[in-house]
């Protein structure tokens, strides 16, 4: 799933942004990242099967900071 949120903005996958807002550095990393990079982890949480996968996905974001 999907969420647009304002005019013109990516389309962040809900369990990423939900992911985001609670890992700081993730949130900082992400912050600081081109549209390419952001686009990249986009289609990367697209794949994402449950919620164990996703806080690791959100975790290595955050260690990469």
């Amino acid at each position: 799933m999907e969420v647009n949120i304002g005019q013109g903005a990516t389309e962040v996958p809900i369990g990423f942004g939900l992911g985001l807002a609670m890992n700081e550095q993730a949130m900082a990393h992400y912050s600081q990242m081109t549209e390419e990079e952001r686009q990249t982890w986009h289609v990367r949480a697209g794949q994402v099967k449950s919620r164990a996968e996703m806080t690791s996905l959100v975790d290595q974001l955050g260690r990469s900071f």
